[in-house]
């Protein structure tokens, strides 16, 4: 061996250490940034209403759903989580899906909880940049350089019209790494590779953001409320809310992309309020959407069924307005 290509050799090997050390500084320096914020903290801490509730017994709904899936074709994950109770299941609740529009619950979800804290103001204003421009869903790719908004407005397009450039600019605002750090730390298990490459998420972690809407509600309502009612405006229902009476409110949140067809759903069903995802890859868009519908329809009136009479001691205007 030459001196030359050991040096080269010898300076590898110091200089893996460092960089390793480096990386995981950085994460530690993030991860303190935000884990204490206060609205993660209540996420943690936040215990079920009533324990006294009775608790649904799952396995024949999780059944009838395994039975009817293969006729649909693809891939699917599947999570529902009762809010009474906390029970729930899954079926590949915890395989990584491509996330599409999904992936804007969570970062508006941090917007806000950044708010909380008085981090951000939502009232700052963006403004919007040829960077900024993403083709696809929204109206914003159109509007013209130079024109401002609130980040209240930019959380509003991304939950109601699913605006990619909206969402860019939420991105820009936060960070892209803050975010992931973010989501790491609600405990999500499945977290996106980075700019450029799959955005990725679960059943179960998609859940967990639509949970993380929920308490929000109960512990800020003003914040909460908000988002809430941003998912409920959404102009796509014809994935989970198309298998929900008219009557009952269903904050949701749908994702597309060829072969890729999600809805996240908060189902405000007074005295049995539920979240239902569903995730899909590898099919046709008529057989996903019929298979949301169907799986929408046998979990609402499933848990229908099991509606509990009105409890003195929840406020069920404030939960499912």
């Amino acid at each position: 061996m030459n001196g030359r290509l050991y040096r080269k050799i010898l300076l590898v090997g110091l200089l893996l250490p460092v960089l390793f050390l480096l990386m995981i500084g950085n994460w530690y320096y993030f991860r303190t940034q935000f884990s204490n914020l206060q609205f993660l903290l209540q996420l943690a801490q936040r215990p079920n209403l009533d324990s006294s509730i009775p608790v649904p017994d799952y396995q024949p709904l999780q059944d009838r759903i395994q039975e009817r899936l293969p006729a649909y074709g693809g891939d699917y994950g599947i999570y529902v989580e009762d809010l009474l109770t906390g029970s729930r299941f899954g079926i590949r609740d915890t395989q990584p899906f491509p996330a599409a529009s999904i992936a804007k619950v969570p970062l508006v979800l941090f917007v806000y909880a950044l708010a909380i804290d008085g981090r951000i103001d939502l009232e700052e204003k963006l403004t919007l940049t040829r960077s900024d421009l993403e083709p696809g869903a929204g109206g914003l790719k159109n509007q013209p350089l130079g024109s401002t908004y609130s980040l209240r407005q930019l959380a509003k397009y991304c939950l109601e019209d699913s605006d990619n450039t909206a969402t860019k600019m939420l991105m820009r605002r936060v960070g892209r790494t803050n975010f992931y750090v973010f989501l790491r730390i609600t405990g999500a298990q499945v977290i996106p590779l980075g700019p450029g490459k799959d955005s990725l998420t679960c059943a179960r972690d998609t859940g967990l953001y639509l949970k993380g809407i929920w308490v929000l509600q109960q512990l800020h309502p003003d914040y909460g409320r908000e988002i809430m009612q941003n998912l409920i405006n959404s102009k796509y229902n014809d994935r989970i809310p198309a298998g929900i009476p008219d009557d009952i409110k269903v904050a949701n949140k749908t994702g597309w992309q060829t072969g890729i067809i999600n809805d996240a759903a908060i189902v405000l069903l007074t005295g049995r309020p539920y979240i239902l995802v569903v995730l899909s890859h590898h099919t046709q868009e008529k057989q996903a959407i019929t298979a949301i519908n169907f799986i929408s329809r046998i979990v609402f009136q499933f848990q229908q069924s099991h509606r509990i009479k009105p409890n003195p001691f929840i406020n069920w205007a404030e939960l499912t307005t």
